[in-house]
């Protein structure tokens, strides 16, 4: 079949836009737009929590990503924050009483109760299925409590050093830095052997661990500055994540991924590494802060200052066949930021401009 040639520059425009237009990613939103601050997000699945000073107190808010909906969790004149999800449970710092306890909400009963009291600092709660653990300074000591929500109780732990920091939960798998030995070292418990394990020997200080099934990421110094590492409690392979001499700090692990606040570049950026494929990449570029990062699935969320003051922000990457429990398509309300490819539009703007003047 004959073609003019300007059906053919037709085609050919047609498709070059449609080939921009595939390569154009929906990568990052904008969760939260308030001017107050928006700062620790945390993720499960769908569903983000942070937390908020938009009330003049702090409160805990949720935003269902399927839905668009924002959730005010907590009300009233004291400081609810730090939050963390796991399906239906929400665990907070509470200041009603003056000290910081542990509150938990139920978002299918839609009910709230302190599960501990007292005069002493709790902090750091984390969340996996019906365990809680905070860290707390109770009897004067820095130490880890385990908190089950089907028997309403505490889980004894082994007798501490005293120096038990930044606890992490996955199922029946704990790990906490240990500072007892005047470095911090990354400790392994498993709660249902009992058996407890020194993760790391460097005579370097190690903290901030993260724990998702059988893998382990912490900070770590032992080259002189803050590195991620990464452990496989399976082989035991430990393996070296970051080698750039800037710090790297904080990191979060979720099947495939590793997140952490990066800064290369002067200011902490998020950055993110695929462990099937080594590849790493930079998930914000600009020169404002950005910090806390978590992750869930294909989804990051962290706390941006592009704005002036901290929103939450959230990036969906690409998913991979065999990643565990990938999410789905952001809702409509979020606002995706393109990735252009500038070598096309020149192209298509020839194509058009040859086409609409006439030209053959």
């Amino acid at each position: 079949m004959h073609m003019s040639p300007r059906f053919l520059l037709i085609f050919l425009a047609l498709t070059l836009f449609l080939s921009f237009i595939g390569c154009v990613q929906a990568a990052e939103v904008q969760i939260t737009s308030d001017p107050a601050d928006q700062t620790s997000p945390a993720i499960w699945e769908n569903r983000i929590v942070w937390t908020d000073a938009r009330n003049g107190n702090l409160d805990i808010y949720l935003y269902d990503v399927n839905t668009g909906n924002e959730t005010r969790i907590t009300k009233g004149p004291k400081d609810r924050k730090s939050p963390a999800i796991w399906e239906n449970t929400i665990a907070g710092v509470d200041l009603t009483y003056g000290s910081p306890d542990i509150y938990i909400y139920n978002l299918l009963t839609g009910s709230a109760r302190q599960i501990v009291t007292g005069a002493t600092n709790q902090k750091f709660p984390r969340v996996s299925g019906d365990l809680i653990v905070w860290e707390t300074s109770r009897n004067g000591d820095n130490n880890i409590v385990v908190y089950s929500t089907t028997d309403n109780r505490e889980v004894k732990l082994p007798p501490g050093t005293g120096s038990r920091r930044s606890p992490a939960i996955w199922g029946d798998r704990m790990v906490w830095t240990d500072a007892s030995g005047g470095t911090s070292t990354i400790q392994f418990y498993n709660l249902t052997t009992k058996a407890e394990s020194r993760m790391t020997n460097d005579t370097s200080s190690q903290f901030n661990p993260w724990i998702y099934e059988d893998l382990v990421v912490w900070q770590d110094n032992r080259n002189g500055n803050d590195d991620i590492y990464l452990y496989n409690i399976t082989s035991g392979e430990e393996r070296r994540i970051t080698t750039d001499p800037a710090n790297q700090r904080n990191p979060h692990i979720w099947g495939d991924r590793i997140v952490w606040e990066d800064y290369r570049n002067g200011n902490p950026e998020i950055y993110m590494y695929t462990i099937s494929t080594g590849k790493e990449e930079a998930l914000t570029q600009d020169p404002s802060v950005h910090r806390s990062p978590a992750i869930w699935g294909d989804r990051v969320v962290w706390e941006d200052h592009r704005n002036g003051n901290a929103d939450i922000y959230m990036y969906e990457a690409e998913a991979q066949a065999g990643t565990p429990s990938a999410p789905g398509a952001a809702g409509n309300q979020a606002q995706a930021t393109p990735m252009p490819l500038p070598e096309i539009l020149p192209l298509i703007a020839a194509a058009l401009l040859i086409i609409f003047t006439g030209r053959r």
